[in-house]
């Protein structure tokens, strides 16, 4: 599915998702206790803060409470996560994690001042958990109920190169629907589905009081939101059902961050 983008929209909201205020955090290179770390996804996470500080004047990012205190709760985790990464033949030194752990503290206090923090009211939060409890169930029971076109399409290959044939359209399919059967692998948890409930709460505020053209992104390395790529495929059937229901647009930063470029000043 094709998510449409005026080219003359000038309103936008983006809320930032735990993961990528985590990994926008993590980054620690120094020379006297031998360690550089830093994200996988920090250069496209930081990318976009730098998009959203440039434009703070705008009140483009946001974030809500129930991120804010996810992020700092799991922080110290996130950087013990990495860290074992790096130190692999021995325990992590705790004045080492120590001294990473204070600066992607003072990182990401940095980071929340770029970004707006709404309140939100909890009784409308509950009525769209419910619905959001209701779109995870209905994607969960079609990745149960998956076809297997490999089989079907390698049935029309000659003969001698059915198994390579197969081979292909197994990897493709399995691509083309691992969004779905991400979700069979690792439910979406309490908070995931808490966080989009407040964003859909969000949405729909910011569309009636700054007009219907608004446009709402979830910039998130979950694929509980954002689309999977890979190989030049793309799966996308949890997004694409957020859109349709919601309104909202799920993707990763490195994607939100070219949109935002086109079209502010």
């Amino acid at each position: 599915m094709q998510i449409p983008f005026g080219r003359c929209l000038l309103k936008f909201r983006v809320l930032f998702d735990t993961n990528v205020l985590i990994a926008a955090s993590l980054n620690v290179m120094s020379e006297e206790l031998q360690i550089k770390l830093k994200h996988p996804f920090f250069d496209q996470s930081m990318n976009l803060i730098g998009i959203i500080k440039k434009h703070i004047h705008k009140r483009i990012g946001v974030v809500t409470t129930t991120i804010e205190d996810e992020a700092n709760s799991i922080l110290e985790q996130a950087v013990m996560q990495e860290l074992r990464k790096k130190i692999t033949d021995r325990e992590v030194d705790f004045e080492l994690f120590s001294v990473i752990l204070n600066s992607s503290e003072a990182r990401l206090k940095l980071i929340l001042s770029y970004l707006l923090r709404e309140p939100i009211d909890p009784f409308e939060v509950e009525k769209n958990i419910v619905k959001v409890e209701e779109m995870y169930s209905n994607l969960l029971e079609k990745a149960r109920t998956l076809p297997k076109p490999a089989s079907l399409l390698t049935e029309a290959v000659p003969k001698g190169f059915k198994k390579l044939a197969f081979d292909i359209y197994k990897t493709q399919d399995e691509i083309l629907n691992s969004q779905l059967t991400n979700l069979l692998r690792k439910p979406p948890e309490t908070t995931d589905k808490k966080i989009l409930a407040e964003a859909i709460y969000l949405c729909k505020l910011y569309r009636e009081t700054e007009g219907k053209e608004l446009q709402f992104y979830i910039a998130s390395t979950d694929y509980h939101f954002s689309p999977v790529r890979k190989k030049g495929l793309e799966s996308r059937q949890v997004t694409d059902a957020i859109y349709e229901l919601f309104g909202i647009i799920c993707d990763w930063p490195l994607q939100i961050a070219k949109i935002l470029q086109e079209h502010l000043k």
